[in-house]
């Protein structure tokens, strides 16, 4: 069996390189590597072209700067049945690609394959989010939420079913929602890059909860971890009202945060700060994506995808 590997690219030429090295030092080569890229500005299009030697490469031009977009031609380009996704901002251990082909395989019924993901970093800050985050994907994430778009193949001669471009985030769980027939293969590990700004990351924590919450009302299946964030908010700001002190039970919280994954992940003292800081920047723009998610469901002008998923050509 062979497969495809796509990556979607936007100005990502501090990343690439090490995407592409672990394709090239995949214990079982990808036949083809599809690299569709968002109009970069950078030289991440100059970076693919340099690995034409190494890595059977094909450039796709995707220029609508919508990630669900870019997946279907992905999909549409791809030469073989196995299309395995990999973010232009994470890298894939050696036997990822053998590891989600023995998945398929094993589970002929399965549509969609996810596997493991570890958080990676090139600064403190970076891996003082990597921890934070590394360590409640573990306790936390369960079913389909283990399939994520920077880790997950699709078997296209087991589904029809294209990504909703709709769906400019979530479109992973959602897809993968939609095709039902999932599986986690947890020998294929792929390292994400954490955040390294404190922008970045409050601007990646706000998407994410603004589109879960689009993605609960979408499903219906919730998740009250998902609400506490935005619930800390609105009761410290109710607190407030009463006393000023009150306000300091959010930073509070996050404190409290860092202390629980610190029990666990163990980590050098002098990253201890900087936990504290990613926990206050995730909780804050993840509360604010779910706040203004709600009040746009609220005042009737939600932006949900609704009705049936529109042709894609």
């Amino acid at each position: 069996m062979e497969i495809t590997v796509v990556v979607l690219t936007y100005n990502s030429a501090a990343t690439l390189p090490a995407c592409l090295d672990s394709l090239a030092a995949q214990q079982h080569q990808p036949a083809e590597v599809l690299i569709v890229d968002d109009d970069s500005a950078d030289m991440s299009v100059d970076i693919a072209r340099g690995y034409t030697g190494r890595l059977p490469i094909r450039i796709l031009r995707n220029g609508s700067h919508n990630i669900s977009r870019g997946r279907n031609m992905g999909l549409a380009a791809a030469r073989h049945p196995v299309v395995a996704f990999l973010d232009s901002d994470a890298w894939a251990e050696p036997g990822w690609t053998a590891a989600v082909l023995a998945a398929f395989s094993e589970n002929t019924h399965t549509a969609v394959v996810g596997g493991a993901v570890l958080a990676d970093h090139t600064g403190r800050l970076a891996a003082a989010i990597a921890i934070n985050d590394g360590t409640m994907r573990h306790l936390a994430s369960s079913g389909k939420l283990l399939v994520g778009g920077c880790n997950m193949a699709v078997h296209t001669a087991r589904t029809s079913e294209l990504f909703d471009e709709r769906w400019v985030h979530a479109e992973d769980i959602e897809f993968t929602d939609r095709v039902g027939r999932w599986s986690v293969a947890p020998a294929a590990r792929v390292w994400h890059e954490s955040r390294p700004t404190v922008a970045g990351y409050f601007g990646q924590m706000y998407r994410y909860g603004l589109w879960k919450v689009r993605y609960t009302l979408h499903t219906g299946d919730a998740r009250l971890a998902d609400y506490s964030p935005a619930v800390a908010m609105v009761g410290s700001g109710a607190l407030a009202c009463v006393s000023p002190w009150l306000a300091l039970a959010y930073p509070a919280l996050c404190v409290a945060e860092t202390i629980v994954v610190a029990g666990l992940a163990r980590p050098a003292s002098r990253l201890l700060p900087l936990m504290a800081l990613g926990w206050l920047v995730k909780n804050t723009g993840w509360g604010l994506g779910v706040l203004h998610a709600l009040l746009q469901q609220v005042t009737g002008r939600s932006r949900i995808p609704a009705g049936p998923r529109p042709r894609v050509v």
